[in-house]
């Protein structure tokens, strides 16, 4: 199976360097991933500019730094790093989830798996909610602790071992153009499954703040959508969600 693996997170997450190494068992891997971080950018594209590639060393699979936003990468990877399409787009592991309707259509974790589903390819974001802190650590010291590593990495192979599980024993897997958007707890409980979801009605308010003579994005988490089976409750219940985006189907209601 060729694989192309993409993020938002670009080159410096931690989760980054066990995507690679996870994936890279499983099939062909070709990595492609924003030279800088572009979280929040949704399915954006570059439109002006020149943009640049850089194949990096000390990967397990081929890794390059495309300078451009998520979706550039699943769309350049896609076309221009195989011989023909690859058979799966992993986009992750994103740093922080990514449930509710309001962070699934800015997400650009999720944008480079709509990508790829344009391109006719099915994909696989995966998000994975961070122990308290840990986001705040990495972002001001671009390291984690070696004990909270070992422990979140661990629980995380485990999960994605298991969404992968029930995902390749789909016969609609590999042929449907869809994002599976699966979002992984911090704790999850003794007991957790990986729970079929739907996209939570959940949206936020404002997300900027004052700072000085201009404003800095600033988001609280909203309320999530109480309903049971939405992405948001499942993982705050400690479960792994796994919500299936399918882009054919908007728009096609008539009233």
């Amino acid at each position: 199976m060729k694989i192309l693996l993409t993020n938002d997170d670009s080159l410096d997450s931690p989760l980054f360097h066990l995507a690679v190494d996870y994936f890279s068992a499983m099939g062909d891997v070709v990595a492609v991933v924003p030279a800088e971080e572009h979280s929040w950018k949704g399915k954006a594209m570059t439109r002006f500019g020149r943009l640049r590639v850089e194949p990096l060393d000390g990967f397990a699979c081929p890794v390059f730094a495309f300078s451009g936003t998520p979706a550039d990468c699943a769309n350049f990877g896609i076309y221009h790093m195989f011989e023909q399409k690859p058979d799966l787009v992993i986009s992750g592991i994103n740093m922080g989830s990514n449930t509710g309707l309001g962070f699934m259509i800015s997400s650009g974790t999720i944008g480079a798996g709509l990508e790829a589903n344009l391109a006719g390819i099915p994909a696989v974001a995966l998000s994975q909610v961070l122990p308290s802190g840990a986001f705040q650590r990495w972002v001001d010291q671009r390291d984690m602790q070696e004990d909270v590593q070992a422990i979140l990495f661990g629980r995380i192979r485990q999960m994605v071992q298991k969404v992968f599980d029930i995902l390749m024993v789909r016969s609609d897997f590999l042929t449907e153009p869809v994002t599976w958007n699966v979002n992984m707890p911090a704790e999850p409980v003794v007991d957790w499954q990986v729970v079929p979801t739907v996209l939570g009605h959940t949206v936020y308010t404002s997300c900027f703040k004052a700072d000085g003579d201009g404003f800095q994005h600033n988001i609280d988490r909203p309320t999530v959508d109480a309903r049971e089976g939405s992405d948001g409750m499942v993982v705050k219940q400690g479960h792994v969600s796994m919500t299936r985006l399918d882009l054919r189907v908007l728009g096609q209601e008539i009233k």
